[in-house]
């Protein structure tokens, strides 16, 4: 993996974790649903990422995002989580001709991506609900429709950025 592959990773981490921060954590639709696009940062990293990078990647961006929502560990943890189970779901999804230092993109994994972040979100948002419920008392119903309704609006944000940013040309890794 070369230099520019990390840079482009930290500048895209850097933007999401603004986006997220100052954009949509504010928003609660119907004071439910807060989505959560940062991880879609995972997929900005190749295919053959080994599992640590992926963990330290997945706990700097989520450890960034906590310092800034002022929730200590929340974010972390689940990122963590998340980043830690992404090669194994990845691996589901590839196919060994897959190009080991391409992005799990839309050009390399086509209709896999969608998959890829659909199951990488429900990861995310099941550690963090399971973490939120935790840490604070509130109905179980409440819970459950916070959980479907913030997994519906960070799905559909999720594919609609995975389509603007994974079908040009510049998606391919080289």
């Amino acid at each position: 993996m070369n230099s520019s592959t990390y840079l482009r990773f930290i500048l895209f981490a850097l933007l999401l974790v603004a986006l997220q921060v100052w954009v949509l954590s504010p928003i609660a639709l119907f004071r439910v649903a807060t989505p959560y696009l940062y991880p879609f940062v995972l997929l900005l990293l190749p295919v053959d990422t080994n599992r640590t990078v992926l963990s330290i990647s997945g706990f700097a961006v989520g450890m960034l995002i906590d310092i800034f929502s002022l929730t200590p560990g929340l974010h972390a943890s689940a990122f963590t989580l998340t980043a830690f189970m992404r090669q194994p779901i990845l691996s589901l999804l590839t196919d060994k001709n897959t190009i080991p230092h391409a992005l799990p993109l839309f050009p390399t994994l086509r209709g896999g991506s969608v998959m890829l972040i659909t199951l990488l979100l429900l990861v995310h948002h099941v550690t963090l609900y399971i973490l939120q419920a935790a840490g604070m008392r509130m109905g179980a119903l409440h819970i459950i429709i916070s959980f479907a309704s913030g997994y519906a609006f960070s799905w559909v944000l999720a594919v609609m950025t995975l389509f603007f940013f994974g079908t040009g040309e510049g998606a391919r890794s080289k």
